[in-house]
């Protein structure tokens, strides 16, 4: 070795390394694989179960008032289409006027209240409501509901939103069981008085509230039977110069004012109508607890101490990671699926019980 150091000192050359020696360098092209992203396929923008239900909200949208197409484009086929299902099922756990000019299907609540106020009892239809309640729960609400529909488009634009704490969130929940308890009450009060031939005095107090106390402010009533009404009567405008017919609408510009604040505070709150106000949800709610079909989640999977990505993005604003793994029990549960299209995990499953 000292031999070596010498010889180098004096011709000041350094000692070739052998190439079994020297240090392995990792190829450029493994580098590259390391910092390249995984691409997404294209086709899962189009293919999966978020698209798919917003979908089929525009087809029940458009199928829930069918005869539009007969009214305005001569469809008649579409119209026979829709009408056959309703054949089968006429009635639907969602917000939806029977008086509707369009309209071939209709709601269950709706239908409840009108047949309340005229002294009969709906057997029917609340028995094919439990029915399909307990089978699938309130996933009509979540994939079929007009005003739930327009709710969730109008949400979609990606920004801040609202969540209210939990026990906020139960106090808010209550008035919509308030609502129901006063509309339903008023409906058999009315239809009691019907039979008994003393309804004069009881409809002309309760005016516009007689025939369906929560009509009024039913924003499916409104969009769907107020205003094809006002055109009907030629109140519509159609110009700049009959802008003033605006003024000929009385309580419905008040009503139409409504259903413009429910949507637009939808933009930050989702659902803030089916989730406080609408008294059609928390009677579907009694029965769809115990639906068969429900959510639960992988526990091999789910990260509840470090991610609360499925509660996020409920619409509904649910707890989910308080209920048990088996299967959640939420009477509030619509169904959707955004927690199992969102969570990171994959750890939402549907579950059969």
């Amino acid at each position: 070795m000292a031999e070596d150091a010498e010889r180098l000192e004096e011709t000041g050359e350094e000692e070739e390394i052998p190439e079994s020696e020297e240090p392995v360098k990792k190829p450029e092209i493994s580098e590259k694989k390391k910092e390249k992203k995984p691409r997404r396929n294209p086709l899962g923008m189009l293919f999966n179960l978020r698209m798919l239900r917003r979908v089929v909200q525009i087809i029940f949208l458009l199928g829930i008032n069918a005869y539009i197409f007969t009214a305005w484009f001569g469809a008649e086929y579409i119209t026979a289409f829709w009408i056959a299902i309703r054949d089968i099922m006429p009635s639907i756990p969602i917000l939806s006027p029977l008086e509707a000019p369009f309209a071939v299907i209709a709601g269950s609540f709706d239908t409840m209240q009108r047949t309340f106020t005229t002294g009969l009892f709906p057997f029917f239809t609340i028995g094919s409501m439990i029915i399909i309640l307990i089978f699938i729960g309130r996933a009509p609400c979540g994939w079929i509901c007009p005003i739930g529909t327009i709710q969730d488009f109008v949400t979609l634009p990606k920004r801040t939103k609202t969540r209210p704490s939990a026990s906020t969130e139960t106090e808010l929940r209550k008035f919509k069981f308030y609502i129901l308890v006063i509309v339903t009450g008023l409906a058999v009060w009315l239809g009691v008085s019907r039979v008994a031939g003393g309804e004069e005095t009881l409809e002309a107090i309760l005016g516009v509230f007689a025939s369906d106390a929560f009509a009024p402010l039913n924003p499916a009533y409104i969009l769907f039977k107020i205003l094809p009404g006002l055109q009907d009567a030629g109140l519509w405008p159609n110009s700049i110069g009959t802008l003033w017919y605006i003024t000929q609408w009385g309580t419905a510009l008040l009503q139409l004012a409504f259903v413009v604040f429910v949507f637009l505070v939808s933009v930050w709150v989702p659902r803030w109508f089916c989730r406080w106000l609408c008294p059609a949800g928390w009677l579907y709610s009694v029965f769809s607890r115990e639906a068969l079909i429900g959510i639960g989640r992988n526990p091999a999977r789910c990260t509840p101490d470090t991610c609360n990505v499925c509660e996020v993005v409920c619409p509904m604003n649910i707890r989910i990671r308080k209920y048990p793994y088996q299967h959640m029990h939420s009477p509030d549960c619509i169904m959707c699926l955004d927690c199992k299209s969102h969570c990171p995990n994959d750890a939402i499953v549907i579950r059969f019980s």
